[in-house]
């Protein structure tokens, strides 16, 4: 009796957590279109440097400033670099939450940028989306869960009756 209660309590909590699916990953995608923008600004300052010295090319303008006299072009140089990475590391995502739904989902719990799922859960609002992507996504988390739980408590009874039944056979033929 008390296994159904907490199934039920499983099944409604993996519900809850589910609706929030599409609302975390529409907050995700704002925050990471509003850091890809900003990061942007700056790229592009450093790509128009590039483009009137360096025909165009970022590598160059990076290796200039690497191999300069002055220590704060030198230091400037892993700042360019580190925006090239940040820039490219944003497109990825944008491409990866450009998928069908089912996708995108996957994409955000394994791909995300770590710095930007942080960002969002620091200022999650939570809301409740009744709309169907949200139901249907909640109602799927908890069917995934409920039946994982019980395929556990069903191994769990197998592993603990085979033990028993060893322990009887055992104990069975060494008193005949």
């Amino acid at each position: 009796m008390i296994y159904r209660y907490f199934i039920l309590c499983l099944a409604a909590a993996a519900l809850l957590l589910g609706i929030q699916a599409p609302n975390l990953l529409a907050q995700y995608q704002q925050r990471l279109a509003a850091q890809y923008a900003e990061a942007m600004v700056y790229y592009r300052q450093y790509q128009d440097i590039a483009e009137t010295h360096y025909d165009g090319s970022i590598e160059a303008l990076i290796t200039a400033h690497q191999q300069s006299d002055q220590p704060a072009f030198r230091e400037e140089a892993d700042i360019i670099r580190n925006l090239q990475v940040r820039v490219k590391s944003f497109e990825q995502q944008q491409k990866l939450l450009q998928q069908p739904y089912p996708a995108q989902l996957w994409s955000l719990t394994l791909y995300h940028e770590p710095e930007l799922m942080n960002g969002t859960l620091e200022h999650y609002s939570f809301n409740v989306p009744l709309n169907q992507k949200a139901i249907a996504t909640g109602a799927l988390i908890a069917l995934v869960l409920v039946v994982l739980f019980d395929l556990l408590g069903a191994l769990m009874k197998m592993a603990v009756k085979g033990l028993w039944r060893r322990r009887r056979q055992r104990s069975l033929n060494r008193h005949p």
